[in-house]
């Protein structure tokens, strides 16, 4: 039976059209699943085996979140620990649209904290945006308002602010952050990476709607704050400085200026001034080359002031005998090749210290002609000429010092007189520091200390010699010779009684880029100089670039130069000399002096007396020191206590202590009664002391003593 039907089947298997093709068509079909069933589980291998760490990533990406915390940046203070940069703590404010409740109701309550309206808060919560910002730079106390509001949707992102309270004194030398914290300039920006510390970071799980889902499992850390800086500007010196550039640009009609005062003895900055500048809380609404530190990054032709360096090669190579030289000046006219030499006034015959207190060109040039130009090069670049000092600020230009093989027939002489070499304000104060340094040449620097976030000091910059360019002896001859320019010679201007001064003006004929000869009509005017000269502290360096009224370093410089030193020289403590123990070149001082605290804050007032370990008390309730005691400048010791006074609802002025030394009684008082000030006042006549200084921020009930005597 079973055969018979085998049978049947086969004859009707053979009667099916295509019987043989179908059998085909199952076979491929069964190798295209067989394959595909193959492909299939060897991705499934790749991704659950292979892969299996890349797609678990990719899916925790999805999940995970890492926010950044962003570390505090350090804080610049002057050398008595007034605050110059600080990082301020501000919020940024942000929605997530999707996840807030009530639209109406969360930017109804937002806008009475913010002073944003309504409406604008409305329209910006209604897009289609995940998230989108809606106010910056929220006071720490604004946020905590905001975030009692405990509002779906709402973000708080701690961020940190630059914050220069000095406004513009300082700025070129401090330079500024950006709105996102990026340093742009100055000290700024030298010392970045040590400043702006290391962000720390926080992970988190978000969930389909974007909810923020704690998780105590994950990592984070902590941001490490930037360390900070202790510079050695002195904020009073700085003020002094920035104020009589400012008035000597403005009153001549000049481009811009520059003024530096370094302490010869260590090569400390203590002052460091630019104008025209700028406010670096501002920065963006100032042209660009305010920014500009011209003290180090400009450079021109010296002029007379280089001839120090030709008298000094002339006393230390060549044996010059000052009194016994005689030079003839040829009355004011020299040909040198196809061009006249020029003296201010006629001379005939000079002494060679004659002319170099007169600023004969023609008797300096007459003494350098004698001169090996590799002689001669090798002392300008031992002063530090055409060379960076090193300072630690960006952007230093080194100067131009030509090499003997670039020089020319008459380069030698045209460079005795300060032509055919350049240099920045900062490299002539430098060089003049070697001279008030018994011929020894320091490396200026900014910053003397710097310190972890807690205050405790990590590095501090000992003085760093470069080398001896001349003798003891020989620089104690151009210290002599250097006095006698202020006291009968070309710098009379610069002289004040009382004060002995060496110093030497400058003035250069500009080169016209256009022609490429010397214009006539545009020049600098330099003094350049130290005090007192028995025992030199200060060296000060006063540049003008192309004033238009009056252009010799005696009408323009050497005034602004004696205005300074009048002004600092009148600061209490400043008559006695500090010492400097020689063999290590430290300070050696055990003297304190009290610093300015009357218009400041409490709180900084405080942290200036603890910096200090000087014990203090508060009297009053207010926010304000309107009165200190001991006084300002007054020598203290551990066991004083300061007083400082203040008194609930003192607010500052905003406004600084104006100059009124060198005014009648009746014109200083004027001055004061326009700012609604407590005048004490000593005598009759003119004003010739002032407390506080100029400069100093005053209060609303700051007491101002002004001492007069007959005019």
């Amino acid at each position: 039976m079973f055969k018979k039907m085998q049978k049947q089947i086969n004859r009707n298997r053979n009667r099916v059209p295509g019987g043989e093709v179908s059998s085909t068509r199952i076979m491929v079909l069964a190798i295209f699943f067989l394959v595909g069933f193959l492909l299939i589980g060897i991705k499934l291998f790749l991704v659950q085996v292979v892969e299996h760490t890349k797609y678990k990533n990719i899916a925790r990406n999805h999940l995970e979140h890492q926010r950044e915390i962003p570390a505090q940046r350090g804080t610049i203070w002057d050398r008595h620990h007034q605050t110059l940069a600080v990082d301020l703590i501000h919020f940024s404010l942000g929605v997530r649209p999707r996840l807030v409740q009530d639209v109406g109701k969360t930017a109804r309550l937002l806008s009475r904290i913010l002073d944003i309206s309504y409406q604008k808060l409305l329209s910006r919560m209604k897009k289609q945006s995940p998230f989108v910002y809606v106010a910056h730079r929220l006071s720490p106390e604004k946020a905590n308002e905001i975030r009692k509001l405990r509002l779906k949707g709402v973000v708080l992102e701690k961020r940190f602010s630059r914050y220069y309270p000095m406004k513009e004194i300082g700025a070129q030398v401090v330079g500024y952050c950006d709105f996102d914290n990026q340093a742009g300039a100055g000290l700024e920006l030298k010392y970045d990476e040590l400043l702006r510390g290391k962000p720390g970071k926080s992970i988190f799980l978000r969930d389909a709607l974007g909810n923020q889902i704690p998780n105590l499992d994950f990592p984070t850390s902590d941001p490490i704050n930037g360390m900070s800086l202790e510079t050695t500007i002195d904020l009073v010196y700085q003020s002094i400085l920035e104020e009589e550039l400012k008035a000597t640009v403005l009153s001549h009609k000049a481009l811009s200026g520059s003024a530096v005062l370094l302490d010869p003895r260590t090569g400390e900055v203590l002052a460091m001034a630019n104008y025209p500048g700028y406010d670096p809380n501002r920065y963006n609404q100032f042209p660009v080359d305010h920014y500009r530190n011209r003290a180090i990054t400009d450079v021109y032709e010296p002029g007379s002031t280089f001839k120090m360096v030709t008298l000094a090669v002339a006393l230390e190579a060549y044996a010059l005998n000052l009194d016994k030289k005689i030079v003839n000046c040829e009355n004011g006219k020299y040909r040198l090749g196809r061009k006249v030499i020029s003296d201010h006034q006629p001379f005939k015959y000079l002494t060679a210290r004659q002319a170099f207190e007169r600023s004969s060109n023609i008797g300096i040039i007459k003494l350098a002609q004698k001169f090996s130009p590799l002689v001669f090069f090798r002392y300008a670049r031992d002063f530090g000429f055409g060379t960076m000092t090193g300072i630690d600020l960006p952007a230093e230009a080194s100067g131009i010092l030509h090499t003997p093989d670039q020089y020319s027939k008459y380069s030698l002489s045209y460079m005795s007189i300060g032509y055919e070499v350049a240099a920045t304000p900062l490299q002539i104060a430098a060089a003049y520091g070697a001279i008030a340094n018994q011929g020894i040449l320091m490396q200026p620097f900014v910053v003397r200390r710097i310190l972890d976030d807690t205050g405790q000091p990590m590095k501090e910059q000992q003085p760093v010699i470069i080398r001896r360019v001349v003798k003891a002896e020989t620089a104690e001859k151009m210290k002599e010779v250097l006095v006698g320019v202020v006291e009968h010679g070309t710098g009379h201007t610069a002289y004040l009684e009382g004060v002995k001064i060496a110093g030497k003006t400058g003035t250069a004929q500009k080169l016209d880029e256009a022609t490429g000869s010397y214009t006539s009509n545009r020049h600098v005017a330099y003094f350049a100089g130290f005090f007192p000269a028995d025992k030199p502290r200060f060296v000060l360096v006063v540049v003008v670039n192309s004033p238009r009224r009056g252009y010799y370093g005696s009408q323009v410089a050497a005034p602004a130069f004696k205005d300074i030193v009048e002004r600092i020289i009148g600061l209490p403590g400043n008559s006695t000399p500090t010492e400097i123990e020689q063999a290590g070149v430290q300070w050696a001082s055990t003297q304190q002096f009290l610093v300015p605290l009357e218009g400041m804050g409490i709180k900084t007032a405080q942290n200036i007396l603890e910096s200090r370990d000087l014990r203090y008390e508060i009297i009053g309730n207010g926010n304000i020191v309107y009165k200190q005691e001991p006084a300002a400048y007054s020598e203290v010791t551990e066991k004083t206590k300061v007083k400082l006074f203040t008194e609930g609802n003192v607010k500052s002025t905003g406004k600084r202590m104006p100059k009124l030394k060198g005014l009648t009684l009746r014109e200083a008082l004027q001055v004061l009664n326009t700012q609604d000030l407590t005048v004490k006042v000593e005598g009759s006549g003119i004003v010739y002391k002032q407390y506080p200084a100029p400069g100093t921020p005053i209060s609303s009930k700051i007491e101002i003593k002004l001492v007069c005597k007959p005019s």
